[in-house]
This record gives C-alpha cells, structure tokens and sequence, in this order.
C-alpha cells in the first residue's frame, strides 16, 4: 500500500470492505477552496451585523452545479439550531438563528410563507390566508431571534408576470425590514437579471458571481485537495496528470459540481476494477454502450 496524504477520517476507511469504501466515496466532502471561503466570510460578516433599519441582503449568483448549494448549506450547518444555549436564569432558551430553504417553483406568497414555517417547525394549514401565514411567519422569526434567510434556487420564483415578481420580491424586502434579519439569495444568471429589471442588485441585494473554473493552479489544487478525501489504497496523483486533469475539466465544463460527481464515479471505478487508483479512463459521466 503506498504511502499517501488522507484525511484521518480516509486513513480510517483504508481498513474497510471495499463496498463500505465505495459508499464513503460518494458521498459530499467540503473543500475550503478560495472563491468558497471569501463567501463564507462574506455570509459571516453579514451575519454578525448588528439590528438596523435596513439590512442588506446578498445576491450569489452563477451556472448550474457550480457549488452554490455547497456553500449555502455548508454556513446553514455552521449557524443551524442548537439546544445547548443557556440564559441568564439557567433556562434552556430555543432559538433558530438561520434558515435555509429551497425557493417555490413560482412567485407565490403563500407557498413562502409557507416554507419559512415548515423551516421554523410551526404547525399551520397550507391553506390558511396569505396574512395569517405572513402573520405567523414575522410572529415566531422575531420570536425564535431568526437572524438570517437563505433562500436557494431562487430564480425558480422568478417566473410568471412582473406583477407577482414584484409582490415576491416585496414580501422578502418587508420581512428584513420589519425583523431586521438579512436575506441571502442564489440562483442562476436568470436571478440576477430579474432582480436587476428592479434595481434591486443595486439596492438591497448587491450581486457577487461564483464563476466557473479555469483549468489552472487553483483547479488542480482543488482536485489534489478532493483526492486526499477518497480512501483509496494508491495515489492517484491526478492534479500532477496533465492528461487526467485536462480530461476532467474538459468533460466537467469548469463546473465543480460536474467535477465533484466525475471524481466520485472515478473513485468508485478504481475501487470495483482493484486498481485502487483513478487513471484516465474513469474520467467519464457514462460507460460507453
């Protein structure tokens, strides 16, 4: 077994079957990669903000499968709920200081409010007026001292006439404005266009675009650092391949999200052929018929 840079938790895994290592292959790793982190601390920071009038929301936007997902859920996991916050009188104080949610499929308030309930864990009937659900929404997000929204996919409530889009986008404004709580938005290109009809990237949700990669340094770093991740019993080296790299980000069209699931599969491949390290010819999304 060659020696090799892993992560303890992938040195572990070296001692497994080889089906318990294909099943950790797939599944998510984090890798603190650059453009990830400057966000992180971006949402951090706007986090930290103390109440005001008028807090300022965040626009991310970018392709498809380019990781935005990633790191919304990744600062949703650092802030989420606990129940291990005391108060001053020794009880045990419940609070949900983030939320995080998938947008609905149309500009509707009801099915927003909606969801900011089902995040909240308030019992409510789906069909109850739009103001009783924006009643109850604004009641227990300043009652569990909600701080931050983040809202995915929202370019999927950016359909229908301008009219609704409007109104959506209005609800959401008056909900940070009323509670004093910071909304965070991504979606794709289409996002920031309808946001931008209004001004708003301008106003209340300033704009910040996650690229796709360029097939360079920080690309090959990113791939040497997901390839400490996989519990494979030889190195693969990939980031010093010029054939391996070019190919995985030739077929992952600079898009860590295609790059990630292009890794898993290889992995896997290496793992079911006994090879225990990823060549050229795992780099593909199907087998050829």
């Amino acid at each position: 077994m060659t020696d090799r840079k892993l992560t303890t938790e992938a040195k572990e895994y070296l001692e497994k079957s080889a089906q318990e290592r294909m099943e950790y292959c797939k599944q998510d790793f984090w890798i603190g990669y650059s453009a990830a982190m400057t966000l992180i601390d971006l949402l951090e920071d706007k986090f930290s903000d103390p109440p005001q009038m008028r807090h300022e929301g965040l626009l991310i936007y970018g392709d498809y499968n380019n990781g935005k997902t990633a790191i919304l859920r990744k600062f949703y996991d650092i802030h989420k709920t606990t129940l291990d916050k005391v108060n001053e009188n020794g009880d045990i104080v419940y609070e949900i200081p983030i939320i995080y949610f998938q947008a609905p499929s149309k500009p509707n308030e009801s099915d927003l409010y909606s969801f900011i309930l089902v995040e909240l864990c308030v019992p409510h009937k789906t069909t109850e007026k739009v103001l009783e659900k924006a009643r109850l929404a604004e009641h227990y997000l300043g009652k569990l001292n909600t701080r931050m929204i983040l809202i995915d996919e929202i370019h999927s409530a950016f359909t229908g006439n301008l009219t609704q889009q409007r109104t959506f986008i209005n609800d959401l404004k008056r909900l940070s404005n009323r509670l004093s709580l910071t909304i965070v938005l991504a979606g794709t290109r289409e996002a920031h266009s309808a946001l931008s009809i209004g001004n708003e990237t301008d106003s209340r949700f300033p704009s910040i675009e996650l690229p796709r990669w360029s097939n360079g340094k920080k690309y090959r770093s990113f791939v040497a650092t997901y390839e400490t991740c996989l519990p494979l019993k030889e190195a693969s080296n990939m980031a010093k391949n010029p054939e391996i790299i070019n190919t995985l980000y030739y077929q992952s069209e600079g898009l860590i999200g295609k790059t990630v699931n292009l890794l898993k599969k290889a992995s896997v491949k290496a793992i079911k052929s006994g090879r225990e390290k990823i060549i050229i010819d795992d780099i593909e999304y199907l087998p050829t018929l």
